[in-house]
């Protein structure tokens, strides 16, 4: 059979199947099937590929559309991220591509989208080893948000702003963003959440 082109939706009450005939016997073989309440199987990989885009600029707000997006944070000077109102199931990851020398702020929409979760920090200089966290170390700990905290600050050396941190957002409810992840500083970890 030729191919066929469609200038619309195709619609089908029975779903749809891709599948391979084996020549000699006429054998068919089921590759792709949508069955008719939209499941979807395939014999094939289905590969899930995240968008990643790099924020160069000093201010940015993430839309809804990019719900699921890694943002790679470049700016050294300093970058304001301004996440969208709270809605259950979005979600947003950041990375730090570049140090910071100048301030990094991840803010909910507003004082009402408060932050839960906590995010790891630990010192840079440990990379590429283990720490203990029974020896009373002050270079490793863990930040979490007081119930109205909406914004996280890392504007100091030791608040975690340094290259390869990462933080996940995902709105659990429409008024909450749950933060985890974990950033590297220097020195003593400095309480980063208000």
């Amino acid at each position: 059979m030729a191919n066929s082109t469609f200038n619309g939706p195709v619609r089908s009450e029975g779903g749809f199947e891709q599948i391979t005939v084996t020549a000699k016997t006429g054998a068919v073989t089921t590759n792709l099937d949508v069955d008719s309440s939209g499941n979807l199987t395939t014999t094939g990989t289905i590969y899930n590929l995240f968008p990643v885009t790099s924020i160069t600029d000093a201010t940015y707000t993430p839309t809804t559309a990019q719900s699921g997006t890694i943002f790679s944070l470049n700016r050294a000077a300093g970058i304001t991220v301004t996440l969208p109102a709270a809605s259950a199931g979005l979600f947003y990851e950041f990375h730090v591509g570049t140090t910071f020398t100048g301030t990094f702020i991840l803010q909910g929409a507003s004082s009402s989208d408060t932050f839960q979760g906590m995010v790891l920090q630990q010192d840079k200089d440990e990379l590429g080893s283990v720490v203990a966290l029974n020896e009373n170390i002050d270079t490793t700990g863990w930040n979490i948000p007081a119930a109205a905290d909406y914004r996280l600050t890392m504007d100091a050396d030791t608040d975690g702003r340094f290259i390869g941190g990462h933080i996940r957002c995902v709105a659990i409810t429409d008024a909450i963003w749950l933060l985890n992840g974990h950033v590297f500083g220097d020195g003593t970890v400095s309480h980063s959440f208000s």
